[in-house]
């Protein structure tokens, strides 16, 4: 697959995708031909089997500076929808963070600089995040004159809490690694150039894992946001079952164990 502005790569021994946001000049700024190329990618990674964990990063000093001023991904004129675009309800960035949280594999985001707007909002769709000093995070859209967009206002409350995603969006201020890390933005907190090594390193640790395992683990966590504990129960239960469709997988589990060994999951 190639793209203007996105590496992607697969390294099918790992099963570990690579997407690079490739325009360091801008930040890797997102316009919107980039914009289109990302939903197109988000189905790709989703749809084949061979991409068992995504890692997101950036060329050069930044992350993704968010929408690329005057060439970000604009609608139409009025007069120039065709009736679904005339009817929908969601911006450009919401379809992206629609496509984003679609992937139920696991993506690890390796901040390697700023990650702002909608590329705060990329980085958040990740499961994990791993940044170094040179991390600096910011929400950016009341700048904009914008409420929180892509889905901020539903993920930022969950992985801060409440009080700290108020303080963040509604002061618009710069957050660096330290404060990251300490506020949970950061899940591991590295040297400059153990950021992608270290991000990648997880993905693999995670595909060592039956996929279909983790898989159904992300969803059933965060099915359990929003459950209560008997509902959450019944969805482990429920999500138990489809794991065990993946048969070989369950039964190398199985045999491995017993014989002392380390598996090797094939994804079905």
């Amino acid at each position: 697959m190639s793209y203007q502005h996105i590496i992607y790569e697969l390294d099918k021994d790992t099963h570990v995708a690579t997407i690079t946001l490739n325009k360091p000049e801008r930040l890797n700024a997102i316009n919107a031909q980039d914009h289109l190329d990302l939903l197109e990618l988000c189905q790709h990674i989703q749809d084949d089997d061979d991409v068992w964990a995504i890692v997101w990063t950036g060329a050069g000093k930044g992350f993704c500076a968010g929408a690329e001023v005057g060439k970000g991904p604009v609608p139409k004129a009025i007069d120039e929808q065709n009736l679904n675009e005339l009817l929908t309800e969601d911006s450009w960035i919401s379809r992206q963070g629609k496509a984003l949280y679609a992937i139920d594999k696991p993506m690890i985001a390796a901040v390697n600089g700023v990650a702002a707007g909608a590329g705060l909002s990329i980085a958040l769709y990740c499961d994990l995040r791993v940044g170094s000093p040179d991390s600096r995070f910011v929400t950016v859209y009341q700048e904009r004159c914008l409420p929180p967009e892509g889905g901020m206002s539903f993920l930022l409350s969950r992985i801060v809490g409440l009080s700290r995603a108020m303080d963040l969006s509604l002061t618009s201020r710069r957050v660096d690694a330290d404060e990251a890390y300490r506020i949970g933005l950061l899940d591991r907190l590295v040297t400059a150039d153990e950021v992608l090594p270290t991000a990648t390193q997880i993905a693999i640790r995670m595909c060592e894992l039956p996929p279909a395992a983790v898989r159904v683990s992300k969803r059933a966590i965060r099915a359990g946001l929003n459950a209560s504990f008997l509902e959450a129960t019944r969805n482990e239960t429920q999500y138990g079952s489809i794991i065990r469709r993946a048969r070989q997988d369950v039964t190398e589990s199985v045999q491995a164990f017993s014989e002392g060994r380390k598996p090797k999951y094939q994804g079905r």
